[in-house]
């Protein structure tokens, strides 16, 4: 099983639900845990009145409601068909203290999300000081960086990413953007609202740079990337 770690204060639950659909769409068993503040995968997967610990969506199962690694480590297990196991579980995390240091160690990948907002830069700032404080916190993990809802400013990359560079971890120096647009914001609220996951109205450069990004996460030729994005575009909740 590999743990993908996104960690930020940034809203990026429309992010890891595509990726989750595309990883789902090669043939990946997925898990998808909701470890935001405020449980923000109620609201895109409709479990607002009776929400159930683990849930199908859209070929992947979500995971919502845990505070904690060892509590969502028992869900699964007693969730779980005793033949069944995750390739793939992806840990949305703005809960600082969700993961024990041993799950940021042993993590395949450990990306760094934020959108363009100083708030959101400088608050970030805070969560990585609590998270590298801990004593035996390793200072030489491996992390990516990524923009989400990136739009066309004024504001340079290289300066946003100073907020980030000073913290003792290897950071990847080319980060990973993902753009935005109205469109995509109007398709973000409509499948909130319909609970499906539609992909196939997300912009052209969208769907290139998230198929680059899951391509070299997973390893994969371009092509696979594609044909899996392809598949998912096909698939409703």
């Amino acid at each position: 099983m590999k743990t993908w770690i996104f960690a930020g204060l940034c809203d990026k639950s429309d992010t890891l639900l595509n990726i989750s659909s595309v990883l789902a769409a090669s043939g990946q068993q997925v898990l998808l845990v909701d470890a935001t503040r405020q449980g923000r995968y109620r609201y895109s997967i409709g479990m607002l009145d009776k929400p159930l610990p683990i849930t199908k969506f859209c070929g992947f199962d979500v995971a919502i409601g845990f505070t904690a690694w060892e509590d969502l480590h028992i869900g699964m297990l007693a969730d779980q068909k005793s033949e069944q196991t995750y390739d793939i579980v992806i840990l949305d995390i703005e809960l600082p203290d969700f993961c024990p240091i041993s799950v940021w160690k042993k993590a395949e990948l450990r990306v760094w999300v934020s959108d363009y907002s100083r708030m959101l830069m400088h608050n970030g700032q805070s969560w990585l000081d609590h998270l590298f404080d801990q004593p035996d916190f390793p200072k030489d993990l491996v992390f990516h960086k990524l923009f989400i809802q990136a739009v066309d400013c004024g504001v340079e990359e290289s300066y946003l990413w100073e907020y980030m560079n000073r913290f003792p971890a290897l950071w990847q120096q080319e980060p990973y953007v993902l753009p935005w647009d109205e469109g995509q914001l109007a398709l973000k609220l409509e499948n909130e609202h319909k609970k499906q996951l539609l992909l196939k109205p997300l912009s052209r450069i969208y769907k290139r740079e998230l198929c680059r990004c899951i391509g070299e996460w997973m390893s994969w030729e371009i092509k696979e990337s594609r044909r899996a994005l392809k598949r998912a575009e096909r698939r409703r909740a």
